[in-house]
């Protein structure tokens, strides 16, 4: 440390000090070598410093009372303390690092003999640091921390930071135990984050360590507690050394299977699992990394650690092993399905039970030989196949509930996740908000947030469905608070719900988010996980959306890419087909649609749609529920005049599979029906009671995708007047004119347009790109597109230069 600094402050109360002996007990850089030759140059007395401690007193001697100091070398294993000094009162004073193992120490203290000065008492304090460098000490206080080296060393830390991190190891690392190094490590990374490093299974227990962990005996110069008693790094300039010297010697601890064991242990009893299995899979102890693994789930381990971690986790074991190993193999069968790929998840059940581990019969039938763990998986695997359920399989499946325990909250929950989607396709909303919550009540009981989420996310969808915003606005809300409670980065979980709120807020009238989405996120989202009912909405909210408000070919071209991606599953690719026949109706190119229809295999086509009766009203599968549907409006544009057509859309209407959204949709029809025959009457009913619908519902999305018959009834004086004689139609009406989704019956174009439509409008007619309108206006790209999308459609154009004739011939660039 240099030349010799007093400290008399220290000093007065080491040989103040009521016990005979005095341990100063501390690592290299704390100036216990200093102080013993600061008392020996005071004193008068000589320092020992060899492993043997200095003479004693003479035998029964009780009139000597030279002081003897004994600086023990580190690395050495020293005699143990004379008895004389540990049951007399002979004064010896001792300089040791604590790795030095010292026999006779632990009996000094029990005896009352002896006082332990620590790291925290060798520790400069401010009012030293005040004497020493006057002004300037609350700077050298704040930048040492009060830590001796620190103070009269500065060349360490002002040097080359490979000198320092050569120290630490070397001085400070080398010989900490693995428990303290692992303590460490864990507060440092805490101290940097700000936050807790650990995230945790619920069933390891850690009440047995401290919420505020406790220094390592041999490093508090390095942390120390601040006011709100977390660790905080004192000293500048060291905390990303000393993060490099820890990984260093950590790196080395766990070639040795031994001490990586040790870690290991240490790891996993502060409930640090992630580290625990990686510590284990470092030391090849592949067997003891499995262990933990299923401890904290299993194939349920990423709901609690987190994608990055689960992923890292199932590298670190071997593929051999991994393919042994039947809680590994769901694992990452899991994995695949989170990365969209349905394909690869079937290959490893192939590979390691057969071709029977996708024979849905044998997997769950009364004498399956599966585990229950693998039923469990398989039913939950279902859900991203879009399997149709049978009733006999739902009655299979149903048994399987009774063989997990009544604790076993995982297992349960996603079970009634498993048949949620189920009733969902099926329209069985009821029976879906009661499985819904019971998968709910277990998913919290085990504290599993993101599984929480994934529940509250389909409630959502359900109210969707339903046409109910205001219920899907409070579920969607409390999706986002389950989010909130995630320790770890979920990228795809997030994109989700930005999804669903985006479909909210599509719901209630405002476009904006979904094309912003759209816009921005559809490639991450659509090559990650999905869901049957989650694709659903994406492929109806998006084609939607995009034909709306930017144009027909973006539509299709959202709808060829989902095609491409599900080229395996030929559910979604008539889902995918029905949504193309929608965006190219509302395009007003009903030919083209006819044809996408008819091209559609199945039992539902236009024949059956015109023979009505029983089967109309009784269809239930979902697809062929929407292609019945879709049919219906293709004939409604087609021949509105048709004899017995408005029985048949009243039939559809009646179906009790419908989604009150789809109802809402059919029930505008049959006004437009009822006006074209030359029944106002009925159509003012019609529109009435879905206009009260949609408001009590706070959704006006229903009525938007309508417009192309919902137009020609506002339109009708008879009609529109009527309704416009309610406060809460009004107010419905206005909406839709806002967002740019119903014309006003004037011919003043200029009244159709927004203030900002008629700024952008005016920008491009002077030559200006969308970047530069979204950078003038500071707005985004996607933004500028939406509006755009809404000036050609209310001018009737399809580009930017139709757009600004139409303009100029209408006058409304001034």
């Amino acid at each position: 440390m240099g030349a010799l600094i007093d400290r008399p402050e220290l000093i007065a109360s080491i040989l103040g000090a009521r016990t005979p002996i005095v341990i100063l007990d501390a690592p290299a850089g704390m100036g216990k070598s200093s102080v013993l030759a600061l008392i020996a140059h005071r004193m008068g007395a000589a320092v020992a410093r060899s492993p043997q401690p200095p003479t004693g007193p003479a035998d029964g001697s009780t009139t000597d009372t030279v002081l003897r100091l004994w600086d023990i070398p580190p690395y050495t294993a020293p005699l143990a303390i004379p008895e004389a000094y540990v049951s007399g009162n002979h004064r010896l004073i001792i300089a040791k690092r604590p790795d030095t193992v010292l026999p006779g120490q632990a009996r000094a203290l029990a005896y009352g003999q002896a006082t332990l000065i620590g790291s925290e008492g060798l520790t400069m304090s401010y009012g030293e640091l005040e004497r020493l460098f006057g002004s300037a000490s609350e700077d050298v206080a704040a930048k040492s921390g009060g830590w001796p080296l620190a103070v009269f060393n500065t060349r360490l830390f002002e040097g080359p930071a490979d000198i320092l991190r050569a120290f630490l190891e070397a001085e400070v690392l080398a010989t900490m135990p693995d428990e303290e190094l692992v303590a460490l490590q864990r507060m440092l990374v805490e101290a940097i984050s700000g936050t807790s490093a650990a995230t945790r299974h619920p069933s390891f227990s850690t009440s047995h360590v401290p919420t505020t962990s406790p220094l390592p005996l041999t490093a508090p110069f390095l942390m120390r507690p601040d006011g709100t008693g977390r660790p905080t790094l004192v000293v500048a300039g060291v905390r990303d050394v000393l993060r490099e010297a820890i990984d260093h010697v950590m790196e080395r601890r766990l070639r040795n299977a031994g001490s990586a064991k040790a870690i290991a242990e240490a790891y996993r009893a502060r409930g640090l699992v992630v580290e625990a299995i990686c510590a284990f899979q470092n030391a090849g102890l592949f067997d003891n990394a499995l262990r933990i693994f299923q401890d904290a789930g299993g194939p349920f381990f990423l709901y609690y650690f987190g994608p990055q971690a689960f992923d890292t986790v199932l590298a670190g074991f071997p593929l051999t092993f991994s393919l042994q190993t039947e809680v590994l193999v769901l694992a990452r069968a899991l994995q695949s399905l989170k990365l969209g790929d349905i394909s690869r998840a079937r290959r490893l059940l192939i590979d390691r039970f057969g071709d029977v581990a996708n024979d849905y019969t044998q997997v769950f039938s009364s004498r399956s030989v599966f585990s229950r763990q693998f039923r469990a998986f398989r039913l939950v695997m279902l859900l991203y196949e879009d399997y149709f359920f049978s009733e006999e399989l739902l009655e299979r499946a149903y048994a399987l509930i009774a063989e997990f325990p009544v604790e076993d909250h995982l297992s349960r929950g996603s079970f009634y996740n498993s048949v949620l989607e189920f009733y969902i396709r099926n329209r069985q909303f009821a029976a879906a908000e009661e499985v819904a919550q019971r998968a709910m009540f277990h998913y919290r009981a085990a504290q599993a947030p993101l599984l929480a989420f994934y529940i509250s996310l389909h409630q959502t969808l359900i109210r969707l469905m339903m046409g109910d915003a205001l219920a899907a606005r409070r579920y969607a809300t409390q999706s986002a608070a389950f989010i909130a409670e995630l320790p770890f980065e979920s990228p795809n979980d997030v994109r989700l719900q930005v999804l669903i709120e985006a479909c909210v807020e599509y719901e209630a009238g405002r476009a904006e988010p979904l094309a912003r989405f759209l816009n921005l996120e559809i490639d991450g989202f659509a090559h990650g996980e999905i869901w049957p009912s989650l694709l659903e909405f994406a492929l109806h909210y998006g084609s939607q959306a995009l034909g709306e408000h930017f144009s027909t070919m973006a539509a299709r071209s959202f709808l060829d890419r989902w095609r491409v991606y599900q080229t395996s599953n030929g559910q979604f690719q008539a889902m995918i087909s029905i949504r193309e026949a929608a965006v190219l109706q509302n395009a007003n190119r009903w030919q083209e649609a006819a044809d996408t229809l008819s091209a559609i295999s199945g039992r539902v086509d236009r024949a059956f749609v015109l023979a009505g009766g029983e089967p109309l009203a009784r269809v239930q599968e979902r697809d062929e529920l929407a292609l019945a549907l879709i049919w219906l409006r293709q004939l409604v544009y087609e021949a509105p005049q048709r004899p017995g057509l408005d029985q048949l859309v009243t039939t559809i209407i009646g179906n009790l599979n419908l989604t009150d959204r789809q109802r809402m949709s059919a029930e505008i029809w049959l006004a437009y029906v009822a006006k074209r025959q030359r029944n106002a009457t009925q159509a003012r009913a019609v529109l009435q009671k879905t206009f009260g619908d949609c408001a009590r519902l706070g959704s006006i999305a229903p009525l938007a995708e309508e417009r192309v018959f919902l137009q020609e009834l506002i339109d009708n004086q008879r009609i529109g007047g009527f309704l416009s004689t309610v406060t809460g139609n009004r107010q419905i009406l206005r909406k839709l004119r806002d967002s740019g989704r119903l014309d006003n019956q004037s011919t003043k174009m200029a009244n159709t347009l927004s203030r900002r439509e008629s700024k952008i409008l005016l920008m491009i007619s002077e030559g200006a790109a969308n970047k530069d309108v979204a950078n003038t206006l500071g707005l985004s790209e996607a933004t500028v597109k939406f509006h755009l999308g809404n000036v050609y459609r209310k001018l009737g154009c399809r580009s930017r230069q139709e757009a600004i004739r139409s303009a100029r011939a209408l006058d409304l660039l001034g």
